[in-house]
């Protein structure tokens, strides 16, 4: 947990210092799109209204740096706090901003089967109910049931079709038959009747129930965020083109200043959108390494 927690901030650090970069980007383009506006008003091709609105654009441009520098302020001293160092340790280090690290292409098929069985809720689950069952001969039972990751980023989900847990083996009443799994395979059944069995096996059914759901849901929202990620690098790619486009026509007094104001503006709220999408991609990734209890080797 303590990993991933600090795998997130630093993601978060150089998702704002990439926004940061954005909006000096923006910035610059507005104060030379300000002097190409007040260079046509002295001319006399230019009004009054055109100027004003490039000095609005701006100064509002510049009024997006100091928020987001102190959000990476922050995020530096929140990475500093997880290593248990003093503020500010790490600004020599992470003041350059860096690309977000690269993301696999895709998750192998089968990975939850096993990797979600290191999370230390399960085992500590497990380890409660092997205590409760020590003494009816249960202590070394297998009851993780295995399931398998069925596709790729493409098209994933878990399958469930060995479970096991259906409401007959795993229902509450005298007594309550937990399901013995060996090798992934239904083994037999174990009929627990003292309330400290069934409560252990209870707690364990839900705490497994609960690390697949968080690998389900990490592994549809990579996909989606990456899915979005792409798209939107592809907005930013035409808006730039509209805006240099509307920025020669502007200049040759084709159009009128409003053309260009609102194609920057577009382009801006792309870029903004693509730097949080691909920050996005990557804190989906480690919420998936944090709900399989970690990483995987990629010969797996």
């Amino acid at each position: 947990s303590l990993t991933a927690e600090v795998a997130r901030v630093y993601l978060e650090l150089r998702g704002v210092q990439n926004d940061l970069r954005v909006a000096r980007s923006s910035s610059e383009l507005a104060a030379k799109s300000l002097h190409v506006a007040e260079r046509r008003r002295a001319q006399g091709v230019a009004t009054e209204f055109d100027t004003s609105v490039a000095r609005a654009q701006l100064a509002s441009f510049d009024a997006a740096i100091p928020e987001l520098e102190a959000r990476a302020d922050a995020l530096g001293n929140a990475l500093a706090l997880l290593l248990a160092k003093p503020p500010r340790a790490l600004d020599a280090q992470l003041s350059n901003a860096a690309e977000l690290p690269g993301l696999p292409a895709q998750v192998p098929v089968g990975l939850p089967s096993e990797l979600a069985h290191r999370r230390p809720d399960i085992l500590g689950a497990e380890s409660r109910l092997h205590a409760a069952t020590a003494q009816i001969g249960a202590a070394q039972a297998d009851f993780y049931p295995r399931i398998s990751l069925t596709g790729s980023l493409g098209a994933q989900a878990l399958s469930f079709s060995d479970l096991g847990w259906g409401a007959r083996q795993f229902a509450i009443g005298p007594s309550l038959h937990l399901p013995i799994f060996e090798g992934g395979r239904l083994k037999g059944n174990l009929a627990l009747t003292e309330a400290r069995q069934q409560e252990a096996a209870i707690a364990y059914q839900q705490t497994v129930l609960t690390a697949w759901h968080e690998v389900d849901n990490a592994l549809s929202s990579y996909r989606r965020v990456q899915g979005r990620a792409a798209r939107l690098d592809v907005a930013v790619l035409e808006n730039r083109r509209a805006l240099t486009h509307a920025e020669r026509r502007y200049a040759q007094g084709a159009a009128d200043y409003l053309t260009v104001l609102v194609t920057q503006q577009r382009l801006l709220d792309s870029e903004n959108a693509a730097s949080r999408g691909r920050t996005d991609t990557a804190l989906a990734m480690v919420a998936l390494y944090k709900a399989l209890g970690g990483g995987w080797d990629a010969a797996e």
